[in-house]
């Protein structure tokens, strides 16, 4: 059988949506890097990753898309080639760059959807406002460090949050903007914090269990259009 076979049989008449949407991931790390190599897997032929980080030896226990091979090489290349070597015919557009007042938001332009898989609350901020204002779907991951318990992931609205003080911020943050918070879908964990340290402290579970949700969640809004 190929690869997409499977996908085919479950996905049916569908499976050919998948390779004509545009997907941005901005964050490549605990939550993001596993997004791409799924969607990857399941059609998805158009990519834009943005990542301003090399790989570090401290992400290899929850990051499980890299290996002692990329260490010191930037996320977005390293993620790239990995890509590449799932599927045929992939243009991925890759950004070495921090998200801020100064970035260039136009690469999102033509984004079927942008997923939010970064840890600055501003930059949060600037990423959902840019998708809300210009029609793009956006999920946005909180937070999934100091949790255990994947199967406490969920996707909802961000009014509808709990225990997550990531997502409380947030809330606050873009409420300043106007922004009507019932619009914005996230991926957030209702397992309460476990807090040991002022480290944020997280294994491979959590944040794993998030990417995969938020695959989930685009092709079903992909098969349901």
């Amino acid at each position: 059988m190929a690869i997409e076979d499977r996908t085919k049989i479950l996905l049916g008449p569908n499976y050919e949506k998948m390779g004509k949407i545009k997907v941005s991931i901005a964050g490549i790390g605990g939550v993001g890097s596993i997004i791409p190599l799924i969607l990857a897997r399941t059609g998805v032929k158009k990519f834009v990753l943005v990542d301003k980080d090399v790989v570090d030896s401290s992400n290899l226990n929850r990051q499980i898309a890299y290996d002692f091979q990329d260490i010191n090489t930037r996320k977005i290349d390293a993620i790239s080639q990995k890509i590449e070597k799932i599927s045929q015919n992939i243009e991925i557009s890759t950004h070495f760059s921090r998200i801020d007042d100064t970035f260039d938001f136009e690469i999102f332009k033509d984004s079927d959807f942008i997923v939010d898989a970064i840890d600055d609350l501003h930059a949060k901020v600037l990423l959902i406002k840019y998708a809300l204002t210009n029609n793009i779907k956006i999920i946005s991951s909180l937070g999934m460090g100091n949790r255990i318990d994947s199967t406490k992931i969920e996707i909802t609205k961000l009014n509808k949050t709990t225990e997550d003080p990531l997502a409380r911020k947030l809330r606050y943050l873009l409420k300043k903007e106007g922004l009507d918070i019932s619009k914005i879908d996230v991926c957030y964990s209702k397992e309460k914090p476990i807090v040991k340290d002022k480290v944020i402290a997280s294994i491979g579970t959590v944040p794993n269990a998030a990417g995969l949700a938020i695959v989930s969640e685009i092709v079903k809004k992909v098969c349901m259009e």
